[in-house]
């Protein structure tokens, strides 16, 4: 099992990283699906040579997915994984029905209609010493610490030093300048008019953050929505962006946030790589912490603590039922 997971992130996230999508693709539901296909064909002991079959036959079942629904709070944008894991397992079982694929369809998919570029000589670039040297790819994740969209972590963890540095108030803030990646224009509404859309709100999220002191799940659900506290101060932080920001950028700034004070001061902080990421890890602590507190309200807390156990010695188990019987309420 472990293995099947591993395999389906390799190349799941290599194929993501060969590609640069077309400004209004999201990618949530696309790569998914090949990754999905990959780790269902490993889990059966498959040859290499059906592997790729199945890589191929998942590639030209890509979902085309874009922002739209995201910023405009449509939910139907949270059906994408699961989509794409199901065409996935869809795939696997073509296969075995005699189904045939194009030979390379991930540079047919990506190449001409889901992505401006697709580099297929990227995507197995340093395959060969994968785990010889060269860390797998799920040894490179990126933790969200924010309950929300990744292009907001960046001025969120300003914010957050900020907060801790200066013992910023809500009240003591006049307006906040922030300064992001490209993308963030499309991400600057004062006033989303649902949860999802708030998660996708670069000025909901650094309100909210100011406001509540956090940006948990807690500071998107409708009652923080409705704060009255969070909309006037959202209305007052302003999103520029910035060509040179990129979110793979380890070694440039990702967000600058300057923040008037209304005794006259100004506070200012940046990020580059964003907590959580592999290149700014976090302690384990911190993961599990977090993990509880979105589990034990649906699993309770004893149970969400045994999972925690259960996932740890995930390498001993002699059955998957023993971790998965777990992972369901009661």
């Amino acid at each position: 099992m472990l293995e099947s997971v591993v395999a389906g992130y390799e190349v799941c996230s290599r194929i993501g990283g060969a590609t640069t999508v077309r400004p209004n693709v999201h990618s949530h539901g696309t790569w998914g699906a090949i990754g999905t296909a990959v780790a269902v064909a490993r889990l059966g002991d498959a040859a290499a040579t059906t592997i790729r079959e199945v890589i191929n036959l998942a590639a030209s079942m890509s979902p085309a997915n874009t922002w739209t629904p995201a910023l405009e709070g449509a939910t139907i944008r949270n059906l994408y994984p699961g989509r794409s894991a199901w065409n996935g397992l869809l795939a696997a079982e073509l296969h075995a029905c005699g189904f045939t694929s194009l030979p390379d369809a991930p540079s047919d998919v990506y190449g001409t209609i889901l992505a401006d570029t697709y580099d297929p000589e990227l995507a197995i670039a340093g395959l060969d010493t994968v785990g010889h040297g060269e860390r797998f790819r799920i040894e490179q994740n990126y933790f969200k610490l924010h309950a929300c969209c990744r292009y907001n972590h960046f001025a969120l963890d300003a914010v957050a030093t900020l907060r801790r540095g200066h013992h910023l108030a809500a009240t003591d803030v006049a307006s906040v300048d922030v300064t992001t990646i490209p993308f963030g224009a499309r991400m600057a509404d004062p006033a989303p008019a649902t949860m999802l859309a708030a998660k996708f709100s670069i000025p909901y999220a650094v309100a909210a953050s100011l406001v509540l002191g956090r940006s948990d799940t807690t500071a998107f659900e409708p009652t923080a929505l409705a704060d009255p506290r969070i909309r006037d101060l959202a209305r007052r932080v302003t999103v520029r962006t910035d060509a040179s920001m990129s979110p793979r950028s380890l070694d440039q700034p990702t967000a600058r946030v300057r923040v008037a004070l209304r005794d006259g001061r100004m506070l200012e902080a940046g990020t580059t790589v964003a907590r959580g990421d592999a290149a700014a890890p976090v302690g384990d602590d911190e993961i599990v912490d977090k993990f509880l507190a979105l589990t034990s309200p649906v699993l309770g807390d004893r149970r969400a603590r045994e999972a925690v156990v259960a996932v740890r010695a995930a390498d001993t188990v002699k059955d998957v039922r023993e971790l998965t019987a777990i992972l369901t309420t009661a």
